[in-house]
């Protein structure tokens, strides 16, 4: 096992080519990154599983308990309204996948290695949507999922094998390639900042210093850093939405409607003698 320093891959896919062709095992500075957030996500909720196992029912919530429960409870309404049914075990799915991304998303602001700016985690997650999707056509539409793939007649049968990848390819290069223009940005920010201060410094010292020099760092901290917490936790969190609410539509679009005539706007039978009635 070889242990890598931790700094962020210049070059993520070619470092992903590349580790398919080595059979060792590498433990790379995003790994441990992506590792030391699962860990996060776990303790804290081991912690919040406590807090509620002993807290009184009938006293209100606090803190760290109170926060998670405005969370699920939203998450619970954004679950029911993004995926057009009742919620039912796919808040806790959207509960882990929600802290994790965003926490991946904003986990450059301490200073580690990123996760986000690699390919690995965007295709990871991706394929991971791509199976639940899956196994949701699956378990609710039976051997009528295999339909899809002979619509509108037979022929269509290799194109639909592989427009079924779809979902993977654009997620996981919409998420990269918006995480990945960021760090461009950033970078370019960065470098131009750099020419600016050693050119006022420069003019006013009238000393030929370079871009290496301490001479470069008076006019790149606080933009650099504001651009920073801007892609880190705004764009990470509009990320994070966007790939939850695809996830969110595409499973609901695998199962059948709860009642036949949809969640809205649907008629209840009324006894005899009186009208229908619109819900």
């Amino acid at each position: 096992m070889t242990l890598l320093p931790l700094v962020t891959l210049a070059d993520p896919i070619g470092d992903m080519v590349e580790s398919f062709k080595d059979p060792t095992f590498r433990v790379s500075g995003p790994l441990i990154s992506s590792i030391t957030i699962m860990a996060i996500v776990a303790i804290l909720a081991i912690i919040i599983g406590i807090m509620a196992r002993h807290h009184d029912p009938m006293k209100p919530s606090k803190g760290l308990l109170g926060l998670a429960e405005m969370f699920v409870d939203w998450l619970e309404g954004w679950t029911e309204q993004t995926m057009g049914r009742r919620a039912g075990n796919w808040p806790g799915y959207f509960l882990a996948l929600f802290t994790y991304l965003f926490l991946a998303f904003i986990w450059s602001i301490t200073g580690f290695p990123s996760v986000v700016d690699t390919l690995v985690l965007p295709l990871a997650l991706s394929v991971v949507m791509f199976t639940i999707i899956q196994f949701t056509g699956l378990r609710y539409q039976k051997f009528h999922y295999f339909h899809r793939y002979v619509e509108p007649i037979a022929i269509f049968l290799p194109v639909n094998l592989i427009t079924m990848w779809t979902p993977i390819i654009s997620t996981t290069l919409r998420m990269f390639g918006n995480c990945l223009a960021g760090g461009v940005i950033i970078g370019l920010i960065n470098w131009a900042l750099k020419n600016v201060s050693v050119n006022v410094v420069n003019s006013i010292a009238g000393t030929a210093y370079g871009l290496n020099s301490w001479a470069a760092i008076f006019f790149g901290p606080l933009p650099i850093a504001v651009f920073n917490l801007y892609f880190a936790l705004f764009s990470g969190g509009i990320q994070t939405l966007v790939f939850a609410s695809l996830n969110a539509v595409w499973f609901g679009q695998e199962m059948p409607e709860e009642d036949g005539m949809g969640l809205s706007g649907q008629a209840t039978r009324a006894p005899k003698g009186k009208e229908t009635q619109s819900i």
